[in-house]
């Protein structure tokens, strides 16, 4: 019996108009209705309501979830986070300066967030300025993940250099978590314990629930090792053949009510 279910956002849960369809809402309500727990796993920030204000009647049916790809945890209103070690972050620094136009940022468990160069556009992170800094002006941020990427993120066409991506994921190894995302437009780097698969696990053994008592859902290379561990693992319609391979089911895409119909059929959870 399904006890606890966790959605990846972006590309999963969200349809890429950044809302959540009548029918998978309709779903989440009912699942809310029967007990079952609801979770997110993302490499978003905790304050959702303030990154999607949209979708915040939704987000208040959630119990709490594993934000920052694993760095933090947080049930119902207790969160723990899992830093990155300062010489680690100061070394990634180092290896990203050497390219001029490259952004880096670092967010901390505080909520701030450090930009090697302003934002175009804070609301588009869901940010407030008093939640962003410069990155020179860090001393001891405690940072729970590293974001590498170019524009402003959310608008970037541009694909990261493979010598980078390649020095960066050979100097994570035994260190740190990397993870190239978003086709290869944007590098995550989270402590060593922390993945959105270790984040699940802290959160299911805090909850004594077995791994067949809980589903995960995913569409992104981050997902991977999530989609792999559990016996109600869903990978989204729009994720690409690796993600697919990855998990033990595929559901429709996000625009057309991918999480509804996995719920609904996948799963077998009565709607009713």
């Amino acid at each position: 019996m399904i006890k606890a279910l966790f959605f990846d956002l972006d590309g999963t849960l969200l349809t890429s108009n950044k809302i959540i369809s009548d029918k998978t809402k309709m779903s989440l309500i009912k699942c809310k209705e029967k007990g079952i727990k609801l979770f997110v796993a993302t490499a978003r920030f905790p304050l959702l309501n303030q990154s999607l204000p949209q979708i915040e009647d939704v987000l208040n049916l959630f119990d709490g979830g594993s934000f920052y790809n694993g760095g933090c945890i947080k049930i119902n209103e207790k969160m723990e986070c899992f830093p990155i070690p300062n010489d680690i972050v100061k070394k990634i620094i180092e290896y990203t300066y050497v390219y001029d136009n490259l952004n880096i940022a670092l967010q901390s468990e505080n909520e701030l967030h450090a930009f090697r160069f302003p934002l175009k556009n804070i609301n588009a992170w869901g940010l407030i300025s008093e939640q962003v800094i410069a990155l020179n002006q860090v001393k001891n941020l405690n940072t729970v993940k590293i974001l590498i990427f170019y524009e402003n993120l959310v608008d970037s066409k541009i694909i990261i250099d493979e010598k980078l991506v390649t020095l960066l994921k050979k100097y994570c190894a035994g260190k740190a978590q990397f993870s190239l995302t978003d086709k290869g437009k944007v590098i995550q780097i989270t402590a060593k314990s922390a993945d959105k698969l270790s984040g699940i696990e802290k959160i299911r053994k805090k909850l004594k629930l077995k791994k067949d008592e809980i589903a995960v859902f995913g569409d992104d290379f981050n997902d991977i090792e999530m989609l792999s561990a559990y016996k109600y693992s869903v990978a989204m319609g729009n994720a690409e053949k690796e993600i697919k391979d990855s998990a033990e089911y595929v559901t429709l895409d996000n625009n057309n009510d991918g999480i509804h119909y996995a719920i609904k059929n996948i799963l077998k959870i009565i709607l009713e």
